[in-house]
């Protein structure tokens, strides 16, 4: 049995739950997943995964305990008294195929690596379809998005702005992929996506084929809307990455920051190799 734990936003539970299929898949078992972290986790929307297409068990109390253990910070970061099944990330976006060993596992990490899951991409493209209808304003952007050569642009600001090891990347930034852009697609139309709409209309005044989103009545929305855009210019937020990955465009352009985050010592590297990175961060 394989089972996930899943913490934090929609990004990253979309990151656990796709580890936990692919292996499921290679060895040919179960997954569950576990999610009693929404029991006192409050930030972000809590568990999002269930606006999704797909089919999932919940684990069980007494599953969790026999592959988890008790679950106790120290001794999950030491590995004290811990079952062999359970599994905590050697280090962030660094591949490690030991997962695909374990008869047993609970997984305990972000994941954030395109090559746990690659193999069953087409399946993970059906899974994160919603399963309900777009509201009629989100359905109108996306009409619109469908009849240009749509490129999304995704801001993250909010909640970053409290976390000074993540970083908020500069307008040059965008000045550059919005460039970059412009001499590779015909007839740009940029879709600006951010928790900071005012912020953006303030310093994206130089783009002039621009629509700002929003009107969509969540994030799922604007997930499902930047995925059906041409081409990505995402921001450093797991989030951002999912609505350029599921992006299904064959000629899709996709460019990513080259520093991900503000502190990052050992050069950890988010972005699959396929997409562009352009560096910067504001100061």
């Amino acid at each position: 049995m394989i089972i996930s734990k899943i913490t934090g936003g929609l990004g990253n539970q979309m990151f656990q739950y796709a580890i936990a299929k692919s292996i499921a898949t290679v060895r040919n078992d179960i997954f569950k997943l576990d999610t009693t972290a929404y029991e006192t986790y409050k930030l972000h929307n809590g568990y999002r995964l269930n606006a999704f297409s797909l089919e999932v068990s919940l684990a069980k109390e007494d599953e969790i305990f026999r592959l988890r253990g008790f679950d106790n910070r120290i001794f999950n970061k030491l590995n004290f008294f811990k079952p062999k099944s359970y599994y905590l990330e050697k280090e962030r976006t660094i591949y490690d195929d030991k997962v695909f060993s374990y008869k047993d596992i609970y997984l305990d990490g972000y994941w954030q690596n395109e090559a746990y899951f690659l193999d069953i991409r087409k399946s993970l493209l059906e899974d994160f379809k919603l399963n309900k209808m777009l509201s009629p304003k989100a359905e109108a952007s996306l009409l619109n998005i469908k009849s240009s050569s749509g490129i999304s642009v995704h801001v993250r600001r909010g909640d970053y702005l409290k976390h000074p090891e993540i970083g908020i990347l500069s307008v040059d930034y965008y000045k550059r992929a919005i460039e970059y852009m412009k001499g590779k697609v015909e007839n740009p139309q940029f879709f600006i996506f951010s928790n900071d709409i005012p912020w953006c209309k303030e310093n994206f005044s130089f783009i002039k084929e621009v629509t700002y989103i929003e009107e969509s009545e969540s994030e799922l929305e604007d997930l499902e809307l930047m995925k059906s855009c041409h081409h990505n210019i995402v921001a450093n937020s797991s989030f951002s990455w999912w609505g350029a990955w599921l992006n299904d465009y064959k000629e899709k352009i996709v460019i990513a920051p080259k520093q991900w985050m503000a502190i990052n010592p050992k050069n950890y590297k988010w972005s699959p190799n396929s997409w562009i990175e352009i560096s910067t961060m504001e100061a």
